[in-house]
């Protein structure tokens, strides 16, 4: 019976030492998510703002010839240190 005893605490030992290797790759994965998510937001808006400026000089020929609109002022952003001024 000592046998089995011993074996049951190195089974033990074995499985304590994978969940502590599991629980530390789970929390490197966390953070390649995290980061993977910022990349991804980042991509989108990079996306957008080119969409912007594609459709912009469509846009003022449109709004002064079908509106008539003289003075067409678009808003710009501008990202300072990942604050939006």
């Amino acid at each position: 019976m000592a046998t089995n005893a011993d074996q049951v605490w190195e089974l033990l030992a074995q499985l304590v030492e994978s969940q502590a290797q599991l629980t530390e790759s789970q929390k490197e994965t966390d953070l390649q998510i995290k980061e993977l998510g910022k990349q991804i937001g980042g991509l989108g808006n990079k996306f957008g703002s080119f969409t912007e400026g594609l459709a912009l000089p469509s846009m003022q020929t449109i709004l002064r010839e079908q509106f008539g609109m003289e003075i067409i002022s678009p808003s710009v952003r501008v990202k300072n240190r990942q604050m939006v001024l």
